[in-house]
């Protein structure tokens, strides 16, 4: 094995949180990392929902967004810095971003590519597999 490829898949905010922060460990670890965001998980990155926050919050998320005090990046803010960091790839998923009608402009900016299912499985072929 030689790193971790993520299937993002889910939009609920402690997932986005936890693969954020996965991903940012593991890059500043010299580990390569692969993210695929797909359906739900690529929707958390359009532009227009992390300026309006609108995602899905279990108890844990609500409880993170109402500590005071405590200075925790988002999820996308954390991939953009691992990124600074190490070996991390992002990748949008081609066919959600079709059925959605999508270009990577209407995103934020972490994405280094856009890809299909074969594409990220040729990148993952060597990576220890997480679908979150």
């Amino acid at each position: 094995m030689t790193g971790y490829a993520i299937v993002l898949e889910s939009a609920r905010l402690e997932r986005l949180q936890a693969v954020g922060n996965i991903a940012a460990i593991a890059a500043a670890s010299e580990i390569p990392v692969d993210v695929f965001a797909t359906m739900g998980g690529l929707e958390a990155f359009d532009k227009e929902r992390i300026e309006t926050m609108d995602y899905e919050v279990g108890e844990v998320g609500q409880a993170m967004m109402e500590v005071e005090g405590m200075e925790m990046p988002m999820f996308y803010e954390s991939i953009a810095q691992a990124k600074e960091l190490g070996p991390l790839n992002v990748y949008a998923c081609e066919l959600s971003m079709d059925i959605m009608g999508k270009t990577l402009d209407d995103y934020h900016d972490v994405f280094d590519d856009v890809l299909g299912v074969s594409g990220f499985l040729t990148h993952a072929q060597d990576k220890q597999v997480i679908f979150v």
